[in-house]
């Protein structure tokens, strides 16, 4: 569903890598969002590693890096604001916006914070949102480990890949 989001662009179409990625968050979003929605999320990271490190769907030109990021990111919104749920898209919200403030500060925090937005969407009855907000403002007073506990519960088969 990834590729053919893409391939709906067609100066992304004609910058598809040849070999088709695996899904990554998609599987590790629970029952919250439906598949079409789910696949947001896939999306989302490929904007992120537009960004910021190397896409695995794309291989855009040089100077196109934030442009395909940035194309990626909003179809990505677009899916799971479809599923109407405001908390799911701050979760979102923060965790594009932190993730841009690692790069720099502490790239290897990024695995556990991608893994704790995930738990927070997939299981969010269980306190997961909330879990996720006290994970960030611990994250804020410079204490990582309840971040790194929340994104242990998370499974996201090659995500420390897509992001080293």
């Amino acid at each position: 569903m990834i590729r053919d989001e893409l391939a709906g662009d067609p100066t992304l179409a004609a910058r598809l890598r040849p070999e088709a990625a695996p899904a990554i968050l998609s599987p590790a979003a629970g029952g919250r969002l439906d598949r079409a929605q789910a696949t947001g999320l896939d999306l989302i990271l490929e904007g992120f590693l537009a960004h910021h490190g190397t896409p695995r769907h794309l291989s855009p030109a040089p100077d196109r890096h934030v442009l395909a990021g940035d194309y990626c990111y909003a179809a990505g919104l677009v899916r799971v604001a479809d599923a109407g749920d405001v908390e799911v898209i701050r979760v979102l919200a923060d965790l594009v916006a932190r993730s841009a403030g690692l790069v720099a500060d502490g790239p290897d925090v990024l695995p556990p914070l991608w893994r704790a937005a995930m738990e927070a969407i997939a299981d969010p009855g269980a306190g997961g949102i909330a879990a996720f907000d006290s994970a960030l403002d611990a994250l804020d007073a410079g204490d990582d480990a309840p971040l790194r506990t929340l994104g242990a519960r998370a499974a996201a088969r090659g995500l420390d890949e897509a992001l080293a």
